[in-house]
């Protein structure tokens, strides 16, 4: 059973679609009229158009951090607005906040740059990082390979 990311209703039959350039996992009522990239069952994926393009933006999507949830709960009640307000802050529905809350939805990329910038938290982890600068981290400290080798 999944979760209807827009109207919290549980589903067997989820679609992902895509709903001004964000995707959500929904219904098959809130997915009408939408762009259905992919049908989603609990044993099948059937992809809808240009699967290439889905796996390309899906391969450059950043991490967002495990316990996302807590810290953007914990930075709300430090600056002691409820979820209300810092929905109305956000231009987002409450419902959909407190989902995200709950880790019972990820949150789109417009909203966690929108939680970084509002609450002053970090969501996505840091992705791997450049060979040159693990070149020179290695320097620092140990012998590497090629300095054995050269």
């Amino acid at each position: 059973m999944q979760e209807c990311e827009l109207c919290g209703k549980r589903t067997d039959d989820a679609f992902l679609v895509s709903v001004e350039e964000v995707e959500l996992r929904v219904c098959a009522k809130c997915a009408k009229g939408k762009h259905v990239i992919a049908e989603v069952s609990q044993d099948r994926v059937k992809r809808h158009g240009s699967t290439s393009s889905y796996m390309r933006e899906k391969e450059n999507e950043k991490q967002i951090i495990e316990n996302y949830g807590s810290v953007i709960r914990n930075a709300r009640e430090r600056m002691r607005i409820p979820v209300r307000v810092l929905a109305e802050m956000l231009n987002e529905k409450e419902g959909m906040l407190s989902r995200v809350e709950q880790q019972k939805t990820l949150p789109p990329e417009d909203l966690i740059k929108k939680l970084e910038k509002t609450l002053n938290i970090k969501l996505e982890e840091s992705g791997p990082q450049e060979p040159s600068a693990q070149r020179v981290q290695a320097k620092a400290g140990a012998a590497t390979l090629g300095e054995f080798v050269g």
